[in-house]
């Protein structure tokens, strides 16, 4: 107690010095504890599931499209179920969406048909009320509902009484008959939104031999004993058997058997672990600053441990009492880092992107305080010990003798190997952001395929109760017409398979080109197919290659026509003329014309590459689920109230699963690119400032400790350009140790962000060149300040310095 009340004091007669050590500490452990409550929340928290280690998600693994985790067609998931030996439960999911009909304008909800199994799979319970039993499968998806904890909240006010109230879904009467636990967030989502209404779902006979694409989540529950190698080992028979007797559908179609916690945490894992690198080099920097800080203070109390020494304190006494101030600037530190970690923490998740389940509701909690207090007494450790022991080896007859302080020439060279480390990290931080800037900027000026300015994306699905094909065309073709009229709108057309949009209605097909050699069983070519209204090209700005557009004469009584795009022209007729030659689609489909050849778009993001397509006329292909893109002549967000106005016009009822300008979907789908960038850019400035600081005091320390030494110099007439030259050379020449350190580190680790690269290499050396020239430049001027400052020492003073 006596040693921390002295510590105490000695902090008090210093406050620029403890105000330095704490900032600098508290910035280190709130940035360690901002991301370690990120890590927590998603991949050391137990989930909200009963025996979460038993719970897998099952993935067709559909090797043409190297897509490990692809949707599961119902037919498969229905055999997987029927010829598994490890699972004990399976059920599926089906994404869908509900008009929340009754008053005023219909409200679109984002919902979720399930199988028998599912909850049961997943061990999820209910808040309130129950979730399905086997009655309510039986009677389909029209009677019961369960809804999601948020939608209860946001839509129905949390009201306790909404259990057995029926609500109008589409215009017909649902029974709510239970909400679901408040933490249940799968990762089924639609865009930012997740699902968040659950109803039963009854297959129909077809459904058994659909095979062709899949658009079901499968879940399962592991048998009592068996593990994930067994599981995946048993679906792989399955898949093999169901290859062997489905060649035109299955074959290349495997099984992938994944737990729930990494389907979870998904391709966010890389993310988190660089960050938790990159936060781990921020501390480290944050120590070694702190240690060079209390090397500094050391070498100016050398005097008071020889004292003490020669009273009689042991080398024990004299490092105890370094290490308690160590901890009182550590504990001081860790409180300032929890309270800047509670507001980082939401600033990380507003940065976040949207679809990392779970991520909206991390917070800082007593087991993140927890880490935090851990991480001050080893920081305390790390930063204390290291001065401690230098002060601990003083020689106080040497010190008596010589009436200077030695441990701090001693100490001079431990300080610089401090700075050489700081600079090592930080250039590894400052080369890494570096290296994802110029990723996400060579990603960015990507061409998607289509012109993205100026345009805008409206997703609807229009299935009124008895509307026919015909009764559908009919819609989307007054629509059209409409939003055309409306001022300020240049082109519209519409498609089924939207680019960047959230609900994916792209479907892949196995196609066949009759006057070609006919491929064998199993080895068909697979295209994705959309359905288009004409003006859909035009309004994209998709270039025509070859042949024409869709005409609104290619309707239900002319011979069925298609378009097709580069990459299927370039990978299936190569150097054959495409226009007039017929395309069968599909099993069972007519032959159709292709009349065109278009540009390719990227369907998914900027960094997926385009993949042969289809498109059928809309006016001999009547489907519901479409996206209207709108050309406008001016910035389409003002717009889009009159252009949902028009479509209003026409069915006054319509709702809209979507509404967005390209521009910001497209900016959507590089949310996660930007999150990474943005921390590691922020942790890389953190770490340059740290380590031009600790140049600076290491500089510094060595011009006062060199006061007589320049005096000297200057009297036997050295000038001022010299003596900058001396000082800028010591601190160039740390800083320059440092960046062959950081060049080594940084080439040691830049292959684990290899997954978040497009278009670099991770070691590339443009990355490494500017963050070694950004952080030289941050050296120089932070020697340059104590240099310009021993130009000014007068020789005379200097001489009677000591």
């Amino acid at each position: 107690m006596h040693d921390f009340r002295y510590a105490l004091r000695q902090l008090r007669c210093h406050p620029g010095f403890a105000a330095i050590a704490v900032v600098t500490l508290g910035l280190g452990i709130g940035a360690a504890t901002t991301i370690f409550s990120v890590v927590d929340h998603l991949m050391l928290r137990d989930l909200p599931f009963a025996h979460a280690d038993r719970v897998v998600t099952l993935w067709q693994d559909a090797v043409i499209d190297n897509d490990p985790m692809a949707e599961v067609a119902p037919g498969n998931y229905l055999d997987w179920k029927e010829r598994n030996q490890t699972l004990e439960v399976m059920g599926a999911a089906e994404p869908y969406g509900f008009d929340l009909t009754g008053s005023g304008r219909p409200v679109i909800l984002r919902a979720a048909l399930v199988t028998d199994g599912f909850f049961e799979a997943l061990g999820a319970r209910a808040l309130l009320g129950r979730l399905f039993d086997e009655a309510d499968y039986a009677q389909g998806g029209g009677t019961v509902a369960v809804l999601g904890f948020g939608l209860w909240q946001q839509q129905f006010g949390g009201d306790p009484d909404i259990i057995g109230q029926a609500i109008q879904l589409d215009e017909h009467p649902v029974t709510v008959i239970g909400v679901l636990q408040r933490d249940l967030d799968l990762g089924f989502r639609a865009g930012p939104l997740p699902r968040e209404l659950w109803v039963p779902r009854h297959w129909d006979e077809w459904e058994e031999g659909a095979r062709a694409g899949g658009w079901w989540r499968v879940i399962g529950r592991l048998a009592p004993g068996v593990t994930v190698e067994q599981a995946q080992a048993d679906m792989d028979r399955v898949g093999a058997a169901l290859a062997a007797e489905y060649p035109t559908t299955n074959a290349g179609v495997g099984v992938t058997v994944m737990p729930i916690r990494e389907y979870l945490v998904g391709a966010s894992r890389t993310t988190l672990l660089l960050l938790v690198g990159a936060v781990g080099m921020v501390l480290l920097v944050a120590c070694a600053n702190v240690a060079n800080l209390l090397l500094a203070r050391g070498a100016a109390r050398e005097r008071e441990y020889v004292v003490r020494a020669a009273l009689g304190a042991g080398r024990r006494q004299l490092i105890m009492q370094t290490l308690i101030e160590s901890g009182v600037i550590a504990v001081a530190g860790a409180a300032l880092g929890a309270c800047l970690a509670i507001g980082a923490v939401g600033l990380v998740k507003s940065m976040a992107p949207v679809d990392i389940p779970r991520f909206s509701t991390v917070a800082v909690n007593l087991r993140v305080l927890g880490f935090s207090t851990g991480l001050a007494a080893t920081t305390a450790l790390i930063f204390g010990l290291l001065p401690a022991w230098q002060l601990s080896r003083v020689d106080a007859r040497e010190a008596l003798a010589e009436g200077r302080a030695t441990a701090g020439r001693r100490g001079l060279r431990l300080r610089e190997g401090l700075i050489v480390l700081e600079t090592a990290m930080a250039l590894a931080l400052m080369a890494g952001a570096a290296l994802l800037l110029r990723s996400f900027g060579m990603l960015i000026r990507e061409d998607p395929g289509f012109e993205r300015e100026r345009l805008a994306a409206l997703q609807v699905f229009h299935y009124e109760e008895g509307l026919t094909p015909a009764g559908r065309i009919a819609f989307f073709q007054s629509a059209l017409k409409e939003i055309a009229a409306v001022p300020g709108v240049q082109t519209v057309g519409a498609v089924s398979a939207a680019p960047f949009a959230a609900a994916d209605l792209n479907t892949r097909r196995a196609f066949t080109l009759p006057d070609l050699p006919a491929p064998s069983p199993g080895e068909e070519p697979q295209t994705y197919v959309a359905i288009a209204t004409a003006n859909y090209f035009a309004a994209m700005g998709i270039p025509v290659l070859q042949g024409r557009d869709f005409a609104l004469t290619d309707d239900w009584t002319a011979p069925a026509v298609v378009v097709i795009n580069e990459t299927l022209r370039r990978r299936f007729l190569a150097d054959r003329d495409p226009i007039g030659r017929r395309i069968v689609v599909g099993e069972s489909a007519a032959p159709a014309t292709i009349i065109g050849v278009v540009g390719d778009t990227r369907q998914t993001g900027l960094d997926t590459p385009p993949r042969p397509q289809v498109f059928f006329a809309h006016t001999q292909n009547g489907t519901g689920g479409m996206t209207f893109f709108v050309r406008t002549a001016t910035a389409p967000g003002p717009l889009l109230p009159a252009i949902q106005e028009a479509i209003w016009s026409v069915a006054p009822l319509q709702t809209f699963y979507q509404v967005e300008t390209v521009e910001d979907l497209i900016g959507a789908s590089l949310v996660g690119r930007r999150f990474t960038i943005s921390l590691l850019s922020i942790f890389a400035g953190i770490g340059l400032a740290l380590a031009a600081i600790g140049v600076y005091g290491v500089i510094s320390f060595s011009v006062n400790r060199r006061v007589h030494e320049i005096g000297v110099r200057m009297a036997l007439g050295a000038d001022r350009g010299a003596v900058v030259r001396l000082v800028l050379a010591r601190g160039l020449r740390m800083a320059l140790l440092g960046v062959g350190a950081g060049t080594m580190v940084f080439l040691l680790a830049a292959p684990a962000i290899a997954d978040l690269l497009y278009a670099v290499s991770p070691r590339d050396l443009t990355a490494l060149l500017l963050g070694s020239l950004v952080l030289m430049a941050a050296a120089a001027v932070a020697s340059w300040l104590p240099a310009r400052r021993a130009t000014r020492v007068q020789p005379m003073v200097a001489l009677r310095h000591e």
